[in-house]
């Protein structure tokens, strides 16, 4: 009987897998029949949300480098001492009796080593597909120890688990499905239309405009650089492009900005992450998932609940199971004119447009019910 498990995170920025972890922790707590700690290689913000939750532990903690830390180093290092002592955590954690661990995604191989050390089986919660698994691996060596040292793997999406079969030979029996968490913020959410009207007001976006949106960290993956040219192809039939994630001081941002500039292009606007996203997506007429690659993303579901019709690319990952041939569009993959005419032909009939857009809010609340997926999480783990 499963008593005491390890959840495994990579660190706690607020990014979909780690929220989605978070929302199942908390359902757990509050079913009371398990005991659980949470393992985070990294901080970051939600941190103390997690503390709240369960004994939280962090591998690597931040801190600032400074002239005594450097002068301190080159003295160890004169003496012939070494920082790699046994991190402390790894101490606190070998005096519990774990009856399972969880790792919430394909990254932590380089720490299986030590996870192997206490003696239980390993699950491994995939929210990755092939580009993300070879992108945030630091060496092959750490995929070959998560597909060596897991036993069951948990797919957040159909998608996922058809990359584990192909692109790994995982077998199928060794592969469950679970279902995402509907995003908590949205099923409640009330599109205001003062606020989209203000929002639209402060970024420029004339009132009448036709708005496109996207959202999400700003990289390749994400395909950022694909809706600014999206934006260019469309630049003169009063459509807007909103991109809302990211942070100004990343490289990619810059660069995708320094691109639109170039191209002067008028009709495309960058807002950084913000606290309310739903705000944002409300403004949205429609969500283009210009991802390469995106297994199941949150906002997604969220842009379901707030009835936005979407259009994504087909083999770029999950979003295309919700979307089928009612909720959206789906185009051939990087085909920016085959996009840019579904978003053509989505601005041009409105009545299409609402009709797709409220059959996303009805497979997302068929689909992603909050006992459903708690249920299946709580049978995947074996808990009673």
């Amino acid at each position: 009987m499963i008593q005491n498990i390890l959840f495994v995170g990579h660190d706690a920025n607020r990014a979909g897998s780690q929220i989605l972890l978070l929302r199942f922790l908390k359902l757990l707590k509050a079913y009371g029949k398990v005991q659980f700690s949470i393992l985070l290689k990294h901080d970051g913000p939600l941190v103390q949300e997690y503390e709240a939750v369960a004994p939280t532990y962090i591998l690597h903690q931040e801190k600032p480098v400074g002239l005594k830390s450097q002068i301190l180093q080159k003295i160890k290092a004169k003496i012939g001492q070494t920082t790699s002592e046994v991190n402390p955590v790894w101490q606190m954690l070998a005096s519990q009796k774990f009856d399972l661990i969880v790792s919430n995604t394909f990254t932590n191989g380089d720490i299986f080593e030590e996870l192997s050390q206490f003696n239980c089986p390993i699950y491994s919660y995939i929210h990755e597909l092939r580009m993300g698994i070879e992108m945030y691996n630091g060496t092959q060596q750490a995929i070959d120890n998560t597909l060596r040292g897991t036993q069951k793997f948990i797919a957040c999406a159909n998608s996922v688990k058809q990359n584990l079969l192909q692109q790994f030979g995982i077998p199928e029996q060794q592969i469950e499905i679970l279902c995402s968490l509907l995003p908590e913020s949205a099923q409640q959410y009330q599109i205001s239309s003062t606020k989209v009207n203000a929002l639209k007001q402060e970024l420029g976006i004339p009132q009448d405009a036709f708005v496109v949106g996207g959202m999400g960290t700003i990289d390749l993956r994400k395909g950022t650089d694909l809706f600014v040219q999206l934006a260019h192809i469309l630049q003169h039939q009063n459509t807007y492009f909103l991109w809302v994630g990211g942070s100004h001081s990343q490289n990619d941002f810059k660069i995708f900005s320094i691109d639109a500039q170039r191209l002067g292009l008028q009709n495309i606007k960058f807002v950084e992450a913000v606290s309310n996203p739903l705000d944002y997506l409300s403004v949205f007429d429609i969500f283009a998932l210009t991802s390469r690659e995106d297994p199941y993303p949150l906002v997604v579901l969220e842009a379901a609940l707030l009835q936005k019709p979407m259009v994504c690319f087909e083999k770029a990952g999950g979003a295309q199971d919700l979307i089928e041939t009612d909720a959206g569009m789906i185009v051939p993959y990087l085909s920016l004119e085959a996009m840019a005419n579904a978003v053509r032909i989505m601005k041009e009939n409105p009545e299409i447009r609402t009709k797709m857009g409220r059959i996303a809010r009805e497979k997302v609340l068929q689909r992603h019910s909050t006992e459903k997926a708690f249920q299946e999480f709580l049978t995947i783990l074996q808990i009673s």
